[in-house]
């Protein structure tokens, strides 16, 4: 029987040796894939914080140059808008310049009327589509006759006289 009692705690310290290496080989394995697991997810993790640092670089200059291209066309704006200032305060001083040197001559003055006269006349003319003709000898009257020469004149003469006066009380 110690034979047999020998056999049996030898199996049986043998089969503890297998099961006992059995779980430490187990346990490695565990501990293997564990590691494999931790490292694949702080590779991913690596990888998303530079691909998300990498948008985040492309979105920065975007909005940059975005910034950079508003900032230049206000720029242009502004540049224009103060040459047209300017090219509105020349053409100014230049018909005031102009306006002066035709008032100061007796001629510049009745072209001065007559220009105001057919404005008027431009402006009451300004979307006729049908013209009907009343013959001036007929009817003088009519703010539709005709003006003649004679009538022309003595507006001019009419709008002279006033321009003597204000300009007498001044």
């Amino acid at each position: 029987m110690d034979n047999d009692l020998a056999e049996q705690i030898s199996k049986h310290a043998l089969t503890t040796a297998q099961i006992e290496n059995e779980m430490a080989n187990l346990e490695g394995m565990s501990l293997i894939s564990t590691q494999k697991e931790k490292t694949a997810a702080e590779v991913r993790n690596i990888s998303a914080l530079a691909e998300a640092e990498a948008l985040k670089t492309a979105a920065d200059a975007e909005n940059q140059r975005k910034i950079d291209a508003a900032m230049a066309e206000g720029e242009a704006l502004r540049i224009k808008a103060k040459a047209e200032a300017e090219s509105i305060k020349l053409k100014a001083a230049a018909e005031a310049e102009r306006a002066e040197m035709i008032a100061k001559t007796d001629l510049g003055k009745q072209e001065a009327l007559l220009a105001i006269y057919s404005d008027m006349v431009v402006k009451a003319n300004k979307g006729v589509e049908k013209v009907v003709y009343l013959d001036p000898s007929v009817n003088r009257e009519s703010p539709f006759a005709l003006s003649t020469m004679h009538n022309l004149n003595e507006d001019l003469h009419a709008l002279t006289k006033l321009g003597i006066v204000s300009s007498q009380q001044v």
